[in-house]
């Protein structure tokens, strides 16, 4: 299988308490399920019926997953970078942006390069300004290369660095 195929099919579903950490994930291209409203029960639940790997600080949740032989990455309850470096750590891959795999931060739905000319209620100075944008397939929300995405980068040129500081050998637990 090759890695990029490998890697469309790593979905996830986060627990209540990393919706920013989810929004990172799709932005990285994974399909993440993020819903407050979601209990330990129906996370197992989730996870067992769309093969999801369980992104958690919970450590009850932890250990349900792991007696149900579902996979779970435990992340620290600290700020996205460490919990970043765990889930690439465990899942042995480095991360890259890719705006054209990328998913949409707020609703999870695939986004579309789409012409400038189909586009609705963004600041005519962006429109003059950017040539490239991409269009949520679920929500319709439009995004473009604006100064949060030097921010986006920023935080993807920190976690490459810190992943590479990595000593080798040191992993992450993650359960199979």
């Amino acid at each position: 299988m090759r890695e990029e195929e490998r890697l469309s099919n790593i979905r996830f579903i986060v627990d209540c308490m990393h919706g920013k950490l989810a929004r990172k994930m799709r932005i990285y291209g994974f399909d993440t399920k993020y819903d407050i409203t979601l209990d330990d029960n129906r996370i197992i639940e989730i996870a067992k019926e769309e093969g999801r790997t369980i992104i958690t600080s919970d450590e009850e949740l932890v250990n349900r997953a792991k007696a149900e032989n579902l996979q779970v990455i435990r992340v620290s309850p600290d700020d996205d970078l460490p919990r970043m470096i765990e889930i690439f750590s465990a899942l042995r891959i480095s991360p890259e942006i890719d705006p054209k795999r990328s998913r949409c931060p707020n609703c999870n739905s695939p986004l579309t390069i789409v012409d400038k000319k189909e586009i609705q209620n963004i600041p005519e100075k962006v429109l003059k300004k950017k040539r490239v944008f991409y269009k949520c397939n679920g929500c319709g929300k439009v995004y473009w290369y604006g100064s949060h995405w030097k921010k986006i980068r920023e935080f993807e040129k920190t976690l490459k660095k810190r992943l590479k500081e990595l000593k080798e050998g040191e992993k992450i637990e993650f359960n199979r």
